[in-house]
């Protein structure tokens, strides 16, 4: 039987990405009662990478990253979960592939992180 991972930030990406289903039991498998948020959003953007460069559909990443950053607005402390778990993740590659569909939040985080501001202050 597979351990429940109590964590507002799984529970929203599982409600919302029913495609990453497969790859989040993986990751119970693997990880068990040590698997965390960042462990999933870490996998998650590889997710993302992989439907940018592969036959994936602009609707599972639209999907990806509205998620993404109803996580990062919503979750007290899903700015620095999204940013440190998840965009620093996205391959730089992908990252112009992928910027387009940003929410407003996550757009913002990626645009202090990737563009070198910083991220000292990441709850305003």
């Amino acid at each position: 039987m597979r351990p429940q991972i109590d964590d507002a930030a799984i529970t929203l990406l599982r409600k919302e990405l029913p495609e990453f289903e497969d790859h989040y039991l993986d990751l119970v498998d693997i990880y068990d009662e040590d698997l965390t948020p960042e462990i999933v959003l870490m996998e998650l953007a590889d997710f993302v990478a992989n439907l940018v460069t592969g036959a994936g559909n602009d609707v599972a990443l639209e999907r990806c990253l509205t998620a993404i950053d109803e996580l990062a607005a919503s979750n007290e402390d899903g700015r620095e979960l999204v940013a440190y778990s998840f965009l620093i993740e996205l391959p730089p590659g992908t990252r112009g592939a992928v910027a387009p569909y940003f929410g407003p939040v996550a757009a913002d985080l990626a645009e202090r992180l990737y563009g070198g501001e910083g991220l000292e202050d990441l709850r305003s």
